[in-house]
């Protein structure tokens, strides 16, 4: 199984770039977004992210978690029509695809690969504030995790936890990272999937982490447009480097990470990981 998942899309009123990269998507069984599909969650730009993903992969499954661009910097009231905020996008792209879907009255979700079991955390909500509203989603997810099972569990969530942040801030991005990491901790064989800090997979410190002790892969996987580089002092280089996706494949008890880049398409160099299960 093929997925490419990419982040960090911010489309605003020109949608090339984010064509562009939806485009690299094609042949792959699954497209994961990590947040941040729109820049300000307008609805016409909501409506520009639907059109974009059914005309550029009309017979592609995608699935997407928000981010905190995709939603208004403060709430406005909004008569409900079609595609016009994050939670319309996500609906429609949870019902056009056929994998067996879990949903949750917290927001999150759960979709049933044979591969793997792909998990939405939507940590985001207005004012653009990363929480966990009275912590439903991580109870739902710590029952989950204890209750199902599969050969990869992909946690797909905007922010990185604290530990596993290439910009190795102090401060974490998430209001209950501690329990967050708690419940994963107790698990083996998780992807984490993160975006938001739109450094390149290209930086002298890793973007991809691998912990032994109980096969957990932390991806921070970039954004499609221009990103930071980070030299190996955690300085951002003067120049920004290609914007890029994530390819993920999962072949029986493998798993190969590449990175591409979303400005000439090609396999960024050296940045390609294998790991067992």
């Amino acid at each position: 199984m093929r997925i490419l998942a990419m982040s960090d899309l911010h489309l605003s009123k020109k949608p090339w770039q984010v064509r562009k990269a939806l485009w690299m998507g094609k042949g792959a069984d699954l497209v994961l977004l990590v947040g941040d599909l729109v820049n300000d969650g307008t609805p016409e730009q909501w409506a520009c992210m639907h059109t974009c993903i059914a005309e550029v992969l009309p017979d592609t499954p995608v699935l997407a978690v928000a981010g905190n661009h995709d939603y208004p910097r403060y709430p406005s009231p909004m008569i409900r029509c079609e595609i016009c905020d994050y939670q319309s996008l996500a609906e429609w792209l949870l019902g056009r695809q056929s994998y067996p879907t879990e949903l949750d009255s917290s927001g999150t979700w759960a979709v049933h690969l044979e591969e793997a079991e792909i998990l939405g955390l939507n940590c985001v909500t207005h004012w653009r504030k990363f929480l966990f509203p009275q912590e439903a989603q991580l109870r739902w997810l710590e029952t989950h995790l204890n209750e199902q099972n599969a050969p990869w569990r992909i946690i797909l969530c905007h922010a990185p936890l604290l530990s596993h942040n290439p910009q190795r801030t102090d401060m974490p991005y998430l209001y209950r990272d501690k329990h967050l990491q708690e419940i994963l901790n107790a698990h083996r064989n998780v992807i984490f999937l993160s975006g938001h800090t739109h450094v390149s997979m290209e930086s002298a410190i890793p973007c991809v982490e691998y912990e032994e002790s109980r096969n957990h892969i932390y991806i921070n996987d970039g954004s499609i447009r221009p990103t930071t580089l980070l030299q190996q002092d955690g300085r951002p280089a003067k120049s920004p480097a290609d914007g890029n996706v994530v390819e993920l494949l999962l072949e029986g008890n493998q798993l190969t990470i590449t990175a591409y880049s979303t400005k000439t398409a090609e396999p960024l160099p050296g940045i390609q990981y294998r790991f067992f299960r």
